[in-house]
């Protein structure tokens, strides 16, 4: 019995949420702080008319259109929009209501308390004549499967990075 304790320690559920919730809670500051206007985002460009030459053999205009698209991205822009896909990615691999609960908590421009959530999300399950019926859930299980969904979000986020274990 104490092998299998060596092999897979004990996870700190405690710190674990913890530093899901830290993860999550930086989401939409980030998210807010990447600048779309003038970023490698914006791929379009207006089309210019000129009566010059359209080749200039002392430029290079890969180069120029390159220096154009990225003249706005900051290297911190650059380290938000990383951690928003790694986020997004482990979010991704969530069981569907674990993402959504997360994702109406932590990632929305307005986060939603546990009783807004309830109230927003909606189950579905078969009843005794073999019909889909619709529920809602409770306050008090929204807040149990937020608890689940903290602890799946640290072990899929970047390989478990987020795992805490006791010692």
């Amino acid at each position: 019995m104490t092998d299998l304790m060596v092999l897979f320690p004990k996870i700190d559920e405690r710190l674990t949420k913890k530093n899901a919730r830290e993860i999550l809670k930086s989401y939409a500051p980030m998210k807010r702080r990447i600048s779309y206007g003038d970023s490698v985002y914006d791929l379009t460009q207006a089309i210019q008319y000129s009566d010059m030459p359209k080749n200039h053999s002392n430029r290079n205009g890969q180069e120029n259109k390159m220096a154009k698209m990225f003249r706005y991205v900051s290297k911190d822009s650059m380290n938000y929009t990383r951690k928003i896909n790694e986020i997004d990615l482990a979010l991704k691999s969530l069981p569907d209501i674990y993402g959504r609960i997360l994702q109406y908590s932590y990632c929305e421009l307005n986060p939603c308390r546990v009783n807004e959530i309830a109230a927003k999300l909606k189950g579905y399950r078969i009843n005794d004549l073999g019909q889909y019926e619709e529920f809602h859930y409770s306050v008090k299980n929204i807040e149990k499967l937020k608890a689940a969904a903290l602890i799946q979000f640290a072990e899929a986020y970047k390989d478990g990075e987020l795992l805490a274990f006791e010692k």
